[in-house]
């Protein structure tokens, strides 16, 4: 805020310095000042609605957790019709899908719980 009325201030030497009637040089003031207030209504604006996108975050963001889990899915699928030694007894992929599952349930309904207590909907 500090920028624009100093901006604001700016204009109201540049006007005084000019030869017109007081009257008109009132009116302009009020009128550059006026264009310049909507202007950095809208700016902040934009701002606002640039902010919120960003912080929705962008659709891989979003869904990287289920195509992780998807494709441990499929790896399981594909082990059911062949022999893969990724799926044997003694395998890690076992404990990685334990963590991937711990992580994704856990993790998803953290993220949901913290999300009500830190951020509550307004009636």
């Amino acid at each position: 805020m500090k920028p624009v009325v100093d901006f604001v201030h700016s204009i109201g030497e540049v006007v005084d310095k000019l030869t017109l009637p007081s009257r008109q040089k009132k009116q302009l003031e009020s009128e550059l000042s006026q264009m310049i207030y909507t202007l950095e209504e809208r700016i902040a604006s934009e701002q606002a609605v640039v902010l919120r996108e960003e912080a929705r975050g962008n659709w891989l963001q979003r869904s990287w957790r289920p195509l992780v889990m998807l494709t441990f899915a499929f790896i399981i699928l594909i082990g059911i019709f062949t022999d893969l030694p990724l799926l044997a007894d003694t395998s890690r992929f076992w404990d990685l899908l334990e963590i991937g599952l711990g992580g994704y349930l856990i993790g998803r309904s953290g993220e949901k719980i913290a999300g009500h207590i830190f951020h509550p909907k307004k009636n």
